[in-house]
């Protein structure tokens, strides 16, 4: 008994699992007291669960499995009024439970089969699922009838094959089943043509403009043989070139062929033709074939039926991995085959044409852009004229932004893409001197700062010649003659209405140089790559500037203000200095006892000066306590260097017989300036402060973004003009009143029109305001406490807040 309980206290997943539990504990207690998750309870329950499965099945695939099987009953739960992404997360959720359920049983007989297996045959229950609740249209979508996953299916077969040889047979032929797999390969490639053109229901032209155009490409791109030309109708916009060397095929997939521009087809059309010119289908098989062999001669599983079916020597969560790794380098030599398939293309004389073509591509898959799901793809209902224009503006100012300074989330996610980043395709057709290979490793390279700045310069001549694409397409597509007239009209100052009379440091993205100026002026442009500069007076020359928003980032500054650097007495800000070569400079302050500090505007991250507080004083702020908005009035507040004197009040005075005062020091809230947002209660019916809000908006006509829950057209940007709220206050229907469908606002968005929407169908809104949303810390959880603490650390300027130091 004393060695089992000495054993438990010694199990470091029991030890994880107790200290995780008491966290899981205090998130439960916080739901409970403000009927809302706090920002990090996800992640919280799901590593509970992993550590709890795992603590008893010691198998870590089997605990991801359950972790997420268990999650994902609460996400069907709460996401059921989104019929498409429930719909995907129920086939997530059998699916992970499936693999659970599997690893289970496979720790409890002790037999690693039951969980490989069950892993191994997933994807045909993802497959399968899909097609049953989305039909055909989600193995399009999801690009899941393609060569690649008929290879997988006949890997099955030729398993099933080589087991059943082995097994009732005097022959031992699973050790060439490296062989069985590459003949596969090799069948799946002569057959790929018809095979494709039967499972996508691709329809085969023999004339009309789609074949002329293709013929007319071909002889520029430089084929002379006969291509096979095809069409299939799926709501998505794609082109694919297929078959064998000696069956060379093109097909372009889309709703209906004349939403193309003949223009930008003739781009897409050359990009595919350069695929077959370049025998690229047959590199790729080629590829396929060196991979087995290779995996083959080391004696790595080739695989991950080799666990259902075989004896591999590999764990399969390390198999996992390695594969992982693998795919990650070969997708390059897919990456580079793209590079060069859009230089021949280019040199065919469709420079233009392809680049202008890829931007309409982007913009059209505009919602998935960074993680890959669409799933407007998988709804009936079609994008809105509106939204269109609003995807096409929005991708214009991600493609240029990216340009100049790329995230690392976008270079990430194309680590495992078969085709290079918009953007880097872009820059490469229209410049001479990146090489395909150059822009297959571009998402590694640019990780660095320094090499996205280098390459940012090298890119400029093609940033300029993107701007001239995307106006003249948005002009074209949207019959838009006078750009900053559009904008004018859809009042897009109101954006950037807080930024004017704002003291800021601006550094310049690609050369590093600073500017410290006040906004004195938005001034708005005819580009919709970059829809407004900044017109500044520079605070150290006195001169009037203009800067491009795009190219600078900028930094909020209070001379005077105080500021929290990490120790227990803020530090007063006195003056900036910047060097003769603008590339560096100090931020001077002071502490209590005026002793001048020095910080370098290159190394240190300047937070939110507290001070900023100060011009809530007389203003409405929003406070945030026990899951709950309301407004309220900062009547006071009251400065001082010692954080016990730094006090605020408020008075909530806007709802009747519900007058209460407030009174906090500053260390105890969480300040977040300009941007409020609010997810609202079911309830609203009985919520006056929730109903509170909305007349506030409709009564201050404020610029709202209305999130809705739809896969699409599910952001309306407009002002409030009336709410329709049935308040019952009969026992009898509060059953009813708790499901708001008949309560509903009215909008007038920013094109002009009026749109009414239910309050059941919005997930949350966001507006700016000059003063800000404030919630109190000891409202937070333990977890939520330590992830603010980490953020103001690296990145300062999210919140106005004091924690110390970690």
């Amino acid at each position: 008994m004393s060695i089992a309980i000495e054993t438990l206290v010694l199990d470091w997943s029991f030890i994880t699992t107790s200290i995780v539990f008491a966290f899981t504990l205090e998130e439960f207690y916080r739901f409970a007291r403000n009927n809302r998750r706090s920002e990090l309870s996800d992640i919280i329950a799901i590593f509970f669960f992993f550590i709890l499965i795992y603590f008893f099945s010691k198998d870590i695939l089997t605990s991801i499995m359950g972790a997420f099987s268990i999650y994902l009953w609460i996400g069907v739960f709460e996401l059921k009024d989104y019929p498409v992404i429930n719909k995907i997360l129920i086939i997530s959720l059998i699916t992970y439970n499936f693999i659970f359920i599997a690893g289970l049983f496979s720790s409890y007989f002790n037999n690693p089969r039951i969980l490989n297996t069950s892993f191994a045959f997933s994807f045909w229950m993802i497959l399968g699922l899909g097609f049953l609740l989305f039909g055909r249209k989600y193995l399009v979508v999801f690009r899941f009838i393609s060569p690649q996953y008929l290879t997988l299916f006949l890997y099955i077969i030729g398993w099933l094959l080589v087991v059943f040889i082995d097994r009732y047979t005097p022959l031992n032929i699973t050790i060439n089943i490296y062989i069985v797999l590459i003949l596969t390969n090799i069948l799946i490639y002569m057959a790929s043509g018809p095979l494709i053109d039967k499972m996508l229901g691709i329809k085969r032209l023999k004339s009309g403009k789609l074949v002329t155009q293709v013929d007319g490409v071909k002889k520029r791109i430089g084929i002379k043989k006969k291509v096979k030309v095809g069409f299939a109708e799926y709501p998505i916009l794609n082109a694919m070139a297929y078959g064998a060397f000696f069956d060379k095929r093109i097909a372009i997939i889309a709703e209906n062929i004349e939403q193309i521009e003949e223009d930008e087809l003739r781009g897409i059309i050359a990009h595919e033709l350069a695929h077959s010119k370049s025998n690229h289908t047959l590199i790729l098989a080629i590829i396929t074939i060196t991979d087995l062999i290779i995996r083959m001669l080391v004696g790595f599983p080739a695989t991950y039926y080799d666990y259902a079916f075989g004896d591999p020597n590999v764990p399969l969560l390390l198999f996992i991995l390695i594969n992982l790794g693998i795919y990650t380098f070969l997708y390059i030599f897919v990456r580079i085959l793209e590079g060069y398939a859009d230089r021949r293309a280019k040199n065919a004389g469709y420079k233009s044409e392809l680049a202008k073509a890829l931007y309409n591509l982007e913009s059209y898959y505009a919602s998935g852009r960074e993680i890959g799901l669409n799933t407007m793809l998988l709804c009936e209902e079609k994008i809105t004229e509106n939204n269109k224009m609003l995807d096409y503006i929005e991708t214009a100012n991600y493609i240029n932004k990216s340009l100049i300074k790329p995230s690392r989330a976008s270079l990430l996610s194309n680590f495992l893409n078969s085709h290079p980043l918009t953007y880097h395709r872009i820059v490469a057709i229209l410049n001479d001197k990146v090489s395909p290979i150059k822009e297959a490793f571009l998402p590694f390279i640019c990780l660095r700062k320094s090499k996205q700045k280098k390459y940012a310069k090298l890119f400029e001549e093609e940033r300029m010649r993107f701007k001239d694409i995307a106006n003249k397409k948005f002009k074209e597509r949207f019959e838009v003659n006078d750009i900053s007239g559009f904008f004018k009209e859809i009042k897009v100052e109101e954006v950037y209405e807080f930024d004017i009379g704002l003291s800021y440091l601006f550094r310049n993205k690609i050369e590093g140089n600073w500017i410290f100026g006040k906004v004195n002026s938005i001034e708005i442009t005819s580009d919709i790559t970059d829809n407004h500069k900044f017109r500044i007076i520079d605070k150290i020359t006195g001169e009037e500037k203009i800067l491009n928003s795009a190219l600078y980032e900028k930094i909020l500054v209070n001379i005077e203000g105080f500021y929290f650097t990490g120790e227990d007495s803020p530090l007063k800000l006195r003056k900036i200095t910047i060097d003769k070569d603008e590339k560096n400079g100090n931020y001077i302050f002071t502490d209590i006892n005026d002793n001048i500090i020095k910080k370098s505007i290159n190394k240190f991250k300047l937070p939110y000066s507290i001070d900023i507080v100060k011009s809530y004083e007389g203003d409405l702020i929003f406070f945030y306590k026990n899951g709950e908005i309301s407004k309220y009035k900062c009547q006071s507040v009251k400065k001082s260097v010692d954080l016990d004197d730094y006090i605020l009040t408020f008075s909530e005075n806007d709802i009747e017989n519900n007058h209460e005062d407030l009174e906090y020091k500053i260390n105890e809230l969480i300040i977040k300036p300009n941007k409020i947002q609010y997810a609202f209660k079911k309830n609203i019916n009985k919520n006056e402060k929730e109903i509170s809000l909305l007349n506030w908006l409709c009564n201050e006509n404020i610029r709202t973004y209305f999130y809705l829950k739809k896969p699409v057209n599910n952001l309306e940007i407009g002002y409030l003009e009336q709410i329709k709220i049935n308040i019952n206050n009969n026992s009898q229907n509060d059953k009813n009143s708790a499901k708001y469908e008949n309560n509903t606002l009215s909008i007038r968005n920013i094109f002009g029109e009026s749109v009414k929407i239910s309050l059941n169908d919005v997930e949350f809104i966001s507006f700016k305001y000059k003063t800000g949303i404030v919630r109190l810390k000891s409202e937070i959880s333990l977890i939520t406490s330590l992830s603010y603490k980490i953020l103001n650390k690296f990145r300062p300027r999210r919140t106005i807040s004091h924690f110390g130091k970690i």
